[in-house]
């Protein structure tokens, strides 16, 4: 995660800083949630990570479900709201930038069980993180994401950033389980596990209503 990315830098640091100021992001819903705790199963006494955390609203959920969490983000305003939020056992945030930043020391190989990254997939090189992100969990660990799928035009501040259809497909490769779960027209929750093995799991799960 050292080098550069163009297309990950179109959005700095301060601009998300000043959207943060400005806005929030997407409520949990209970559709995103059950998802995921199907994916998952138990999750007392797990550690994760949850890659571009925000506001901590999901760093917050994932603690309270008994994670050992840390949230990662690289806009400094974010991070204070989301400390702001209230803090428990088990819980911290770290500021970093996943693109250009060193590998924090505490990610180190197969030592989390459950690594999440909601609605940010599109700003962080999926492709690249998604080979780290299997580096970082054990065997039976799990990678967790909710992105924007979309064909539409993108709004010229360089937010609201999709993944193709194209792009989309491509996510989960070197991974044996691959698990797609449609949340509305253009979310969907992507499931990741077993890095490096061979394939044997490629499954769409039913539409939520």
């Amino acid at each position: 995660m050292n080098a550069p990315s163009t297309m990950a830098h179109h959005v700095l640091a301060g601009d998300w800083d000043r959207w943060f100021t400005a806005g929030s992001q997407p409520v949990v819903g209970q559709d995103e949630a059950d998802c995921f705790l199907k994916a998952v199963g138990s999750t007392d006494g797990m550690r994760g990570a949850d890659l571009a955390c925000g506001t901590g609203q999901w760093t917050r959920q994932l603690a309270a479900w008994g994670i050992r969490v840390t949230g990662y983000d690289f806009s400094a305003e974010a991070l204070r709201q989301a400390k702001a939020a209230g803090t428990r056992d088990g819980l911290s945030y770290r500021r970093c930038d996943l693109v250009a930043d060193a590998i924090p020391y505490e990610l180190a190989p197969h030592s989390l069980d459950i690594v999440t990254c909601r609605h940010a997939l599109a700003y962080l090189e999926p492709a690249r993180l998604l080979t780290d992100v299997g580096r970082w969990l054990k065997p039976s660990g799990v990678f967790f994401g909710v992105l924007c799928v979309s064909e539409r035009e993108k709004r010229p501040d360089g937010f609201d950033r999709a993944l193709t259809e194209q792009q989309f497909a491509g996510l989960g490769t070197g991974w044996q389980r691959r698990e797609v779960r449609q949340l509305d027209r253009e979310h969907r929750a992507i499931v990741l596990s077993g890095y490096g093995q061979a394939a044997t799991a490629r499954v769409a799960w039913a539409t939520a209503p």
